[in-house]
């Protein structure tokens, strides 16, 4: 199988270069700013940088492209940033100068000639979505038409995936051309495209009796890269079986392959577009016109008062599960009539859920679609927090820290596969918002040996604890604990001895109330009061 977006599976006649790409229409009236030695670079794919920590998420023999605000936001050192691109060994960098830079520095440019890595000034009129297009256009073509002379009827299928069409495009092709039924299943075994004989559409119908005969199809996996795209099934008729070769299968799941690239690499920029925004939305990084331009942009809707809700995983790799998951809160939150903004951001599904005529409590709305998407999911998969309201853009920052607290503190307090709300945490919500190493100096002075107990201590700390709960009752402790009256009593002494007296200090008997609560909070998870960590997936 033939992975089309490795460099190394491209004879080197015909890898694709960045001279190549500087000779498609949409980069007509691109400027070679720097680096014009390495115009030679292989390039296999595109990345669009809206993010200024973009270096984890490049890939070798990538043309990183840009407008240039992130640049500007965080004064990103152009020179060092051309450096460590060059040293990924990516393609090349271009941006277009404008609003936001209106030229690169010296030493940057100096940097690109020493490195050979081509600095490029983009055509302003020219969307990122042509130059994207222009460039897999260009791959596919190279990747398609340069190994082999191919048959008639391969080249017109080519020709499909190449002017821009999908897999269901040329399975609806590949019908017609071999005269037989192709049916095309999704990693999912959704059905992606079903046509009989000549493309002749069919329905869900006549797909669930066809999915009953596989064995009897001429098969071939659908695969780009590393991602598995689906599989290919053809059913040979018997009326014109010369119309039919079993090689035309493995290479129009090829074919399919590559046109299925487009359609992963704008789904990959768009996911990282939308991520990015919302992040600086949170972050109240952009002023009000410029978050509803955007937002109109993506069909999304913010109306005040609104609630952040957060799902995150309780397992260890949920990367296969997220997108679903946020695609599950997207149609939760549409069918409530909310076109609410949601992402994928560090790894958790954030979404702000605003007010709408049918939910005007935001937070109602958000623990109800977060219940429902947690339902849809395995058992206990995924948890979920949901902010207070907030009222105004620049509550939102704060709303998004609620909604990741009410997410950490619920998994003790609910349990795993629940939805918490902050305004429910009660005095958790203030321990939350200290600093972890104050509450535990505070908890390991107020216990001392209970903080981390052993042996009998650990008894004694239970004892003390269902004592607190239980309004300092002593045979209410010793039926909870199913001892013996006079045994509670003993050991109340000793915890006097140990603590002081806090049976009639109501002071102190707070102050170990709280340090309980901060010990069992610190045993059940390390990081439950770490300060959120925020970043791009």
């Amino acid at each position: 199988m033939l992975h089309a977006d490795s460099p190394a599976d491209i004879d080197k006649h015909e890898a694709l270069t960045v001279r190549d790409v500087l000779a498609t229409s949409s980069f007509a009236g691109t400027q070679v700013l720097a680096g014009a030695s390495g115009l030679d670079r292989t390039l296999s794919s595109i990345n669009v940088m809206e993010n200024p920590t973009i270096l984890p998420w490049v890939k070798s023999h990538e043309l990183l492209i840009t407008v240039g605000y992130a640049l500007v936001e965080e004064q990103q050192d152009l020179a060092t940033l051309i450096e460590a691109l060059a040293a990924l060994d990516l393609a090349g960098f271009g941006l277009k100068l404008g609003p936001f830079i209106d030229e690169v520095g010296e030493a940057a440019l100096a940097a690109a000639d020493r490195l050979g890595f081509p600095i490029l000034s983009l055509p302003t009129a020219v969307s990122f979505d042509d130059l994207i297009a222009d460039i897999y256009r260009a791959r596919d073509s190279l990747l398609l038409g340069g190994r082999h002379r191919k048959s008639d009827r391969e080249q017109r299928l080519m020709k499909v995936a190449l002017d821009g069409g999908g897999p269901a495009d040329v399975a609806e092709h590949l019908a017609v051309l071999a005269n037989c039924e192709v049916l095309v299943l999704g990693p999912d075994n959704d059905v992606m495209a079903h046509h009989a004989a000549q493309g002749v559409p069919l329905s869900s119908e006549d797909a669930a009796v066809t999915t009953s005969r596989l064995e009897e199809a001429v098969t071939a996996p659908i695969v780009f890269g590393s991602t598995y795209v689906g599989r290919l099934y053809v059913f040979p008729t018997l009326e014109r079986p010369e119309d039919f070769f079993p090689g035309l299968v493995p290479t129009c799941a090829q074919i399919m392959a590559l046109s299925a690239s487009r359609e992963i690499a704008a789904a990959s920029v768009d996911r990282q577009f939308r991520s990015e925004f919302l992040e600086r939305v949170l972050r109240n990084r952009l002023d009000d016109r410029e978050v509803s331009r955007r937002c109109q942009a993506l069909d999304w809707v913010i109306e005040y008062p609104a609630a952040i809700v957060s799902l995150s995983p309780e397992i260890l790799d949920a990367t296969p599960y997220v997108e679903r998951v946020r695609d599950a809160l997207g149609w939760a939150l549409r069918a409530r009539n909310l076109k609410a903004p949601h992402a994928i951001i560090n790894g958790d599904v954030v979404a702000i859920v605003g007010s709408s005529p049918s939910d005007p409590d935001p937070v109602a709305a958000a623990v109800d679609a977060a219940n429902e998407v947690i339902a849809r999911s395995a058992p206990g998969a995924w948890s979920a927090g949901v902010s207070a309201q907030a009222l105004i853009p620049e509550g939102l920052e704060r709303a998004w820290s609620q909604a990741q607290i009410a997410t950490k503190v619920n998994r003790i307090v609910g349990g795993q596969g629940t939805v918490g709300k902050f305004a429910d945490l009660g005095i958790y919500r203030l321990l939350a918002e200290v600093d972890p190493a104050l509450l535990q100096d505070f908890a390991k002075e107020a216990l001392g040996e209970l903080y981390e107990p052993s042996g009998d201590k650990a008894e004694l700390r239970r004892t003390l604890s269902v004592l607190l709960d239980s309004n300092l009752n002593v045979a209410s402790t010793a039926r909870t604990l199913y001892y013996h009256y006079n045994t509670i009593r003993s050991r109340v002494t000793k915890l006097e001895t140990m603590l002081g007296p806090f049976l009639t200090d109501p002071n102190r008997r707070l102050e170990l109330h709280v340090a309980l609560l901060i010990a069992n909070m610190a045993s059940e998870a390390d990081t439950l009061l770490a300060p959120p960590t925020q970043g791009i997936v």
